[in-house]
């Protein structure tokens, strides 16, 4: 006859880290757990099947690098190209908007010489520069010859 007295969690602690294999044994014979592995396996499967399992397991590798490489000085440059981005998509969202509001309220379209006429104005020239210096950009970039991509 064995003498059965409750463990506290102390000791069952201790005997589970000397009879860690016996333990997960245990575990695994037991009825709720097989039950929730099964779970699992039913909806890793259509994972495992289409290979998308792998590109997660990828995914997650891209971001612990990410996190890995991450300092204050990568920080700092990424806040500011997100803060510069969204103060140049803010100022193209308002001057389209205010200019639209200005065309629509034209009784009708302005003529060749009334299009000439509003190029007197100092900011209409500014605003005509940049968009033909941005065409200029676009264009030297557009004139070098397709890459190849299919020649090894």
């Amino acid at each position: 006859m064995t003498n059965q007295e409750p463990i506290g969690p102390d000791a069952a602690a201790a005997d589970t880290a000397h009879n860690e294999p016996a333990a997960g044994r245990r575990f695994l014979n037991s009825d709720p757990a097989m039950e929730g592995l099964t779970e699992l396996i039913g909806k890793l499967e259509p994972l495992l099947a289409g290979r998308r399992l792998n590109k997660i397991v990828d995914l997650l590798s891209v971001v612990a690098d990410l996190v890995d490489m991450s300092d204050a000085y990568m920080i700092e440059k990424l806040a500011k190209a997100v803060e510069e981005s969204t103060g140049a998509a803010w100022t193209a969202g308002n001057a389209v908007r205010m200019a639209s509001v200005q065309v629509a309220q034209m009784s009708e379209a302005p003529s060749l010489i009334g299009l000439l006429r509003m190029a007197r104005d100092e900011n209409v020239r500014r605003g005509l520069a940049l968009m033909l210096a941005t065409a200029g950009v676009l264009g030297r970039q557009l004139s070098h010859p397709p890459l190849d991509y299919t020649a090894d």
